[in-house]
């Protein structure tokens, strides 16, 4: 049987139309996920694919070793988003401060810059002389000051060529193992009476000589603050430090830890003590911090590997720190 020219294009009309509707409903979608009232923004993987700009240089400083190294990170972003002013998530890698690289956390930063988060992950200076407990001290310090330049170099952008499009009060720090220890460092050692008590008068005089507590690893004389940690098997000099007027919490931590405690004791065979999630999130709530801890329990130091969930807890938590 053959069909009559009118039924023909009849048919050709309405599959064009079709077509049209599904292209005009898919632009629509497209606007709508780049809308920053979306309510689903921030809280859902609403972008499929993210981008990454590799080694991108943040500033430079001095290893123990006496090095002058170049400080790096690589910056994620939702692909072809339009928001111009979005939450920074900055994360720092694992590696007991002797090793590890800022491509180990790709996955979660991935995963947040689907969500339309900028996330860096960083690179910052490591051990590179054999370190006594003072040495130990002193690398972690070297690490908050490294931390926070690379917060102050978006916060710089931000104030001037804009280009990774982020919201200065809207940031996020975070990391897992030692780089938790960095981030929680980074968020609460914010006086010379907790240095001293992390190691004496040494300690202080290193960290004045220093750049004192902001450090001296670039874009100095912008702002480094922070809204919220995300502490992924990490732990704190002391849990005291922590003060009601400072960022709120997330942490995840399992109860065997052997190399970073769960609550208090000798941090990775240094004969350093310090204290870990299972104290910090209690005391976090004592003083009215808002604070999340998932405990794992018989969790290993690396439970995080295997956690499902853990992703969408993290987008979670900072997505209820944006409202």
């Amino acid at each position: 049987m053959i069909e009559s020219s009118t039924s023909m294009n009849c048919k050709v009309l309405f599959f064009s139309f079709s077509i049209l509707l599904l292209i005009s409903c898919a632009e629509t979608e497209i606007n709508y996920t780049n809308q920053a009232d979306n309510l689903q923004r921030y809280n859902s993987q609403i972008f499929q694919t993210a981008e990454v700009v590799e080694d991108v240089r943040y500033g430079a400083n001095v290893t123990l070793g006496g090095v002058t190294t170049g400080l790096s990170m690589d910056v994620y972003q939702p692909e072809n988003d339009t928001e111009i002013h979005r939450p920074l998530v900055v994360l720092a890698h694992g590696g007991s401060y002797t090793s590890g690289d800022k491509k180990d956390l790709s996955e979660l930063a991935i995963f947040l810059a689907k969500a339309g988060y900028v996330v860096a992950s960083i690179n910052y200076r490591l051990l590179d002389v054999a370190p006594t407990q003072l040495d130990f001290k002193k690398v972690v310090i070297n690490s908050v000051a490294d931390m926070k330049a690379s917060v102050r170099y978006f916060t710089k952008d931000a104030a001037s060529t804009n280009l990774y499009k982020t919201d200065s009060t809207k940031v996020f720090i975070g990391g897992y193992s030692a780089g938790a220890i960095t981030a929680l460092h980074t968020a609460y050692v914010n006086n010379e009476s907790e240095l001293t008590t992390i190691g004496g008068q040494t300690f202080v005089d290193y960290v004045n000589s220093n750049g004192g507590l902001e450090g001296m690893s670039g874009n100095e004389k912008h702002s480094s603050d922070i809204k919220g940690v995300i502490n992924i098997s990490g732990a704190l000099f002391n849990s005291n430090f922590i003060n009601s007027n400072e960022a709120n919490l997330y942490s995840y931590h399992g109860t065997d830890d052997l190399v970073v405690p769960y609550l208090q004791g000798n941090v990775n065979g240094t004969g350093i003590i310090v204290e870990g999630s299972g104290i910090l999130h209690p005391y976090a709530t004592s003083i009215g911090l808002t604070s999340e801890l998932n405990t794992v329990q018989d969790g290993k130091h690396d439970a995080f590997v295997n956690c499902n969930s853990c992703s969408v807890e993290i987008r979670t938590f900072l997505f209820s720190q944006l409202q």
